[in-house]
């Protein structure tokens, strides 16, 4: 968290959790942590984090089950993520990679799993 820059650290912690979302270290049906859990870890106060997730369940990502918690959502959130997916490629062809190196790192990083 950065305390000291421009976004609301509730902005923050969503777009933390919209990015695991986006590039699928989060999937479908996972649980998110608890508000409680995510609140002690980064040192704020829980109502900042229940905040950012009402957040990304507003924006499709995330679902909530009462009394169960947080997690993460099918369908829109699914077409959210294909669109993130080609934000990040046009990101990386802007900042000059070739269609060849980043075929080369994905490769690379099936090998790591």
């Amino acid at each position: 968290m950065d305390f000291n820059g421009r976004d609301p650290i509730f902005l923050q912690i969503a777009r933390f959790y919209e990015r695991l979302i986006s590039l699928g270290a989060l999937k479908e049906g996972d649980a998110l942590p608890s508000v409680r859990e995510v609140a002690f870890n980064n040192r704020v106060n829980p109502n900042t984090v229940e905040r950012a997730f009402r957040t990304l369940a507003e924006d499709g990502y995330i679902v909530a089950i009462p009394k169960k918690g947080f997690f993460v959502a099918g369908g829109k959130g699914e077409e959210k993520r294909q669109k993130a997916l080609l934000t990040h490629l046009a990101e990386l062809y802007q900042a000059g990679y070739t269609k060849e190196e980043i075929k080369k790192a994905l490769e690379e990083g099936e090998k790591d799993d």
